[in-house]
Order: structure tokens, then sequence, then C-alpha cells
């Protein structure tokens, strides 16, 4: 691959990385929720480690060899930039996992954080440590810590974004809205594809430098999906968190007042989002008989006759 078209691929990935934190930070701004916070952060995480440790990698390796610099010290100088590229890495990796509990309304335990940082902390220190005495692996040493670097990336890629999506697919299910759970777990299928195809294209690398520039517009590119995903949902879905906690206080106090029970507070809820009974039994998973029943004891309890007069009377109580 001649160096014209490296540098066309390395800019091309530059452009789209920049995109992507352009249209993430459009979002936080529009809409100020937590979770779109940390994967703003993220991108910007992301971002830095791909021009350390990727990017800057590849053109640090272009320049030093066009002007003459033996293999060896070439090795040891990109090696040094992937270096300053881990904690970035890192911090993303967190980043994603802080996402994938707020979308959900879940937190992280300090705990977790502890252990998180404090091992790869150690794994850390300990690849500082190869590339100092990098002298005792012999000839065939930068092949030794490349084939390292890939299997540790693939190896912590893998656990990471496991992790994270097991608590989208998983802690998605108390949501009430079937739509809901839908868009959460259909946010994780694409990254669940993000994570296998840069796991491939890593498997692929060495055989040909078409593999390593696929990975690096991969790893940039992919995300601008996800996000016009979000974009288009927060539009059609958003409600403002002043706006929800005012409700969820009324429907609190219209719970105590007319002693609804817990299944007809969810079925209520739902009500007062627009949902069809339909909806309703496929959001609960119970039959649409069920709901009829349901709705039925809810209106004799309150002495409603419909739908609206029972937002209505919620309503009252704010």
């Amino acid at each position: 691959m001649n160096e014209s078209l490296q540098i066309i691929l390395l800019t091309g990935s530059l452009i789209t990385g920049i995109l992507a934190i352009l249209l993430s930070n459009q979002l936080v701004r529009k809409y100020g929720l937590p979770y779109l916070s940390s994967y703003f952060y993220y991108l910007i995480f992301l971002f830095v480690f791909g021009i350390y440790g990727i990017i800057g990698t590849r053109l640090i390796r272009i320049f030093l060899l066009k002007h003459g610099l033996d293999y060896q010290a070439t090795e040891s100088v990109s090696l040094f930039f992937t270096y300053l590229g881990v904690p970035f890495l890192v911090l993303s990796w967190y980043m994603f996992i802080r996402l994938s509990h707020e979308i959900v309304n879940a937190r992280i335990h300090s705990a977790f954080n502890l252990a998180f940082f404090g091992v790869l902390s150690i794994g850390f220190l300990g690849f500082g440590l190869l590339l100092v005495r990098s002298d005792l692996l012999g000839e065939n040493r930068f092949e030794f810590i490349h084939g390292t670097l890939r299997t540790g990336f693939v190896s912590l890629t893998l656990m990471v974004y496991a992790y994270s999506l097991a608590q989208l697919f998983i802690r998605s299910g108390k949501f009430l809205d079937a739509k809901d759970r839908y868009n959460i777990r259909l946010f994780g299928m694409i990254y669940l594809v993000f994570c296998l195809g840069m796991v491939l294209l890593i498997h692929f690398s060495g055989r040909g430098p078409v593999f390593g520039f696929a990975f690096i517009l991969f790893m940039f590119a992919l995300h601008l999906i996800p996000l016009f995903f979000l974009s288009m949902y927060l539009d059609k879905n958003f409600i403002e968190p002043s706006v929800r906690q005012e409700f969820d206080q009324s429907l609190a106090a219209f719970i105590v007042k007319f002693e609804i029970s817990r299944r007809e507070s969810e079925i209520v809820e739902l009500i007062c989002n627009g949902k069809s009974n339909q909806d309703i039994s496929d959001s609960l998973f119970i039959s649409l008989q069920t709901v009829k029943d349901h709705i039925h004891r809810i209106y004799l309890k309150t002495g409603v006759k419909n739908r609206v007069q029972l937002t209505n009377l919620i309503r009252t109580f704010s």
C-alpha cells in the first residue's frame, strides 16, 4: 500500500472520529443526560488513544523509515507512542462501562472501580517494564511484544464489552416500555458488532496493511451509526427530567390515594405514555384480556370512565 493512500485513510479516520465527537457533544448539549456525557468522554478518550497508539504509531513508522532510520529504532519509537496511548484506552473502556450502567439507571460500585483501575494499572506497569527490558527478549523481541499487545488488547476488549453489553441486555428488562427495551438492546447489538469487528480485524492484521488500516477506519467510523440512532430516538422520545420527576411524584400520590397495586401502577404509567392495550400486553408479557381486566379494576377504584379522565386525575396530584 503506497504512502499517499495510507495518509488518505488515516486522514479519513481522523475526520470520522472528529465528526463522532462533535455529534456526541451536540447530544449532550441538547439533552443533558448523564449517559450521553459518559458516551462523549468515551469517544474522546478512544480518539486520543487512536491518535497516540494507532495513527501516531503508523505515521511515525512511515516517517522514520522514509528517512532511513533502522527497523529496531523505528519499532522502539512506535511502541513508545503506543505506550502513551494506553491510559486513554483504559479510560475509554471505563467510560463505556459507565455508559452501560447509566443508560439502564444503574450505578457502578466503588469496589469495581478499585479492581478495574488497580488491575489495569499493574498491566500498564508491566507493559512499560517490557519495553524497557525488551533487549532481553532476543532478536524477535518486537514480534513478541506486538503479539502480546494484540492478545492483551483482544482479551481485555472482549471482557469490557461483554460485561458492558450484559448490563444493557439484562438490566433493560426492568423497563416497562417494550420500545425502550428494544432500543437499548439495539444500541447494545451495534456495539456487539463493533467489538467483534475490531477483534476480527486485529486477528487478520498480520496478513497485510489493508486489514490494519481497515481496523483504524472501522474503530472511528462505526460510532456514527449509534450516534445517529440515539439522535433519532431522543428526538422522538425525550422527556424533560423535571417533567418526568413531576409525573412520578403525581403517580406516587395517586397510587397511595387509591390503593393501586404494583401491576396496576405499571399499567397506569403505560396508559399515561399513550400505549394501547396491545402495547401494554406486549410490554408486560401478559394477555390482552388480563390488561383489560386490570384497567377495568383501575376505573372502578378511581371512579373514572376512560383514559383521558384517568390521566387528568393523575395530573391533579401534581
